[in-house]
């Protein structure tokens, strides 16, 4: 029986599975492994996985590249408990572990003081609802549980759906369910994000709806939030794997993950006998965005005359979030002499001693090479503004004859002086990711030094209405809300709850246009709209909308109140002419309304004895299904006849003979 499954994503795109049924497993790239990963990114034995019956535990091994659980990197030996949706990064590879239950049964289990508990009831039925209390990493799940009780006399069907996140994230066990009366049954929703670049972190709002089947007013909503984490993750692969004298190779790197993710990549010299030129060593990547790079490797001192020569090295990507993690791909630089290996005992043949002596003085003179160009330093002001800002840029350099400064390889400044501080760049016309390089030339050499600069589109000011701004209480109404916020990627609008049960997109554009929503409102409520940008920079507005009561006065005499919508029910108050009062409800028929009392109670009159504010219209009041049944008729009792009784005569007595 397994009590965990560990998901292994490769860099490109490959995805394994492994179900977890032993109390002791090994994971690395030796054959003794229980699960043997073929990369040599990760070492021979790597970590364990163990399970103690009730608990598991991760254990890295003292492993080169380490272990990291959520960025968090792991001290050796150390056992670590996880339970279910961690993130496990080793080498190269992304884990993500999950933790199975066997039961049969899923119990409900009490909520502990930090998990938000939303109880909610009808007269029909009550809801209590446990929501997540901890973030989702992409490729986990959470979970909310709802607890359905049936408080009607009969039996009852009910609809369970939930909005607010992509509708495949979303898995309901029970979306349908029924419930016999005085009852109560339960339903868990699973919240599992897609692990894609585009399943964007943050907070997302959502809703649970809980309805009856023959009765889709009767309804309950309950709102929470559920936080989706980023994950990283990136690949990257070389041209080729054999770099010859004189060629560049081309790094390909994509951002695997759903956050921003900065990059530094370098060069490891294996032979000590290389030297690196990287033309962008520093890179920014948005989710899922792909980007090549170029580099140069020559050696530290050329060889004129011998064989080619083979020079292992490293080309290492490092990223530069929390968990700044480290990836190597191996290759080869074939360094191949001026000269093959014969070349001096032909000109010693030819030319002799003498000969041989200038010409390999002379290629001596020819190759000492002027100084060759650098780049001291060369620095940005921001790595990050909004499009419009200036950036200053500052640099020094030694042994250039020529410097130049290029953005996006367009150069934008060719007489550029040795030492520089604070010259302006404008971005007006930049967006996304910008490389910026300075270039020093010296008698063909080169240097470069590169700075990545990311200009994202800043929010303006929009508009943002609703109308009306003031409504009327226990009246159905429509309200239309728009907004524009230019350079938002991203709004969302909160607040509608308090007054409609109607599904709303949990997001929206820039721009929207919601037109005739319907909704009952029974208190001030107040509209919210966020709107985000591209690299998560928030702005808020609120709205107001004030709720006023509906009043009724008698429009000539007094109006008798009645215990329900009908002349027969019980007389319990008389509203005096020229008195208002707050009406909250009619019936089903519309010929009556209901009006407020004193101490909470309410009392019914004849609609047609009402004269009513002209801010509402009465046809629209909420109207109440629900009435006391009709009092029994009064039964006059029937007096009996009278009867009046006949006298008894005595006997007549015969004379005896």
């Amino acid at each position: 029986m397994a009590y965990g499954r560990l998901d292994v994503f490769w860099p490109d795109g490959l995805f394994m599975t492994f179900p977890l049924v032993e109390n002791n497993v090994s994971l690395g790239r030796s054959t003794g492994n229980t699960i043997v990963l073929d990369t040599s990114t990760i070492s021979r034995y790597h970590l364990t996985i163990t399970h103690d019956g009730e608990n598991v535990f991760i254990t890295d091994l003292e492993s080169v590249n380490g272990t990291f659980i959520d960025g968090v990197k792991l001290t050796g030996n150390e056992p670590r408990p996880v339970y279910g949706g961690e993130e496990i990064q080793i080498g190269h590879l992304r884990l993500i572990y999950h933790h199975i239950d066997e039961q049969p049964t899923q119990p409900m289990q009490a909520a502990e003081e930090t998990t938000q508990r939303i109880e909610l009831q009808l007269p029909a039925f009550r809801i209590d609802v446990i929501s997540p209390d901890i973030p989702v990493s992409p490729g986990a799940h959470a979970t909310a549980e709802i607890a359905i009780t049936n408080t009607s006399e009969s039996q009852c069907s009910y609809i369970v759906s939930a909005s607010g996140m992509p509708p495949e994230w979303v898995r309901i066990d029970r979306p349908r369910l029924t419930i016999n009366a005085g009852d109560s049954s339960s339903v868990l929703i699973n919240f599992r994000p897609l692990r894609r670049p585009d399943s964007k972190p943050g907070d997302y709002p959502i809703t649970i709806s809980v309805a009856q089947s023959d009765n889709a007013e009767a309804r309950l909503e309950a709102q929470f939030p559920v936080h989706i984490l980023p994950f990283g993750g990136f690949g990257m692969m070389l041209d080729t794997k054999r770099i010859s004298s004189g060629e560049r190779f081309r790094l390909h790197l994509h951002n695997q993950g759903s956050g921003v993710l900065p990059l530094s990549i370098s060069g490891r010299d294996l032979s000590d006998r290389l030297r690196f030129n990287l033309f962008v060593p520093q890179v920014t990547l948005a989710p899922g965005q792909r980007m090549t790079v170029q580099g140069e490797v020559k050696p530290k001192n050329a060889a004129l005359f011998g064989k080619p020569q083979a020079y292992p090295f490293d080309v290492l990507v490092r990223s530069n979030d929390g968990a700044r993690f480290l990836v190597a791909e191996r290759a080869q630089f074939i360094e191949k002499p001026a000269f093959p290996s014969w070349t001096p005992f032909v000109l010693v043949g030819l030319l002799g001693m003498l000969l041989v002596a200038v010409v390999v003085g002379g290629l001596i003179l020819l190759g000492q090479p002027a100084p060759a160009p650098r780049i001291v330093s060369f620095e940005i002001s921001s790595t990050q503004v909004a499009r419009g800002e200036v950036v200053n840029l500052s640099w020094s350099a030694q042994n250039a004859n020529t410097l130049v400064l290029s953005v996006d390889g367009t150069p934008v400044l060719t007489n550029a002086g040795s030492e520089s501080s604070g010259v302006p760049l404008n971005t007006e016309n930049l967006t996304g990711s910008v490389v910026l390089a300075l270039t020093g030339a010296n008698d063909g050499q080169q240097a470069v030094a590169t700075q990545m600069l990311y200009v994202y589109q800043p929010m303006k000011e929009g508009f943002f209405t609703v109308t009306p701004t003031q409504m009327v209480r226990y009246v159905v109404q429509t309200l239309d809300v728009s907004w524009d916020v230019p350079g938002a990627v991203r709004t969302h609008l909160s607040g509608l709850e308090a007054f409609t049960t109607a599904p709303l997109e949990p997001s929206f554009g820039a721009q929207a246009n919601l037109t005739g929503i319907s909704g009952i409102p029974q208190q001030p409520f107040t509209l919210t709209l966020r709107a985000e940008d591209e690299i998560g920079n928030t702005r808020e507005q609120t709205l107001n909308i004030q709720v006023v009561n509906p009043e009724c006065a008698p429009a000539q005499n007094a109006v008798t109140l009645h215990a329900g919508p009908d002349a027969r029910y019980q007389v319990v108050a008389t509203v005096p002419q020229g008195t208002a009062v707050v009406v909250d409800a009619q019936d089903g028929s519309g010929r009556w309304l209901r009006a407020q009392l004193p101490g909470g109670l309410s009392g019914w009159g004849e609609r047609g004895q009402f004269t009513c504010s002209l801010i509402f219209n009465p046809d629209n009041l909420y109207k109440e299904l629900n009435v006391p049944p009709l009092p029994p008729p009064t039964v006059t009792p029937t007096r009996p006849p009278t009867v009046t009784p006949r006298p008894t005569l005595p006997p007549t007595a015969t004379p005896l003979g």
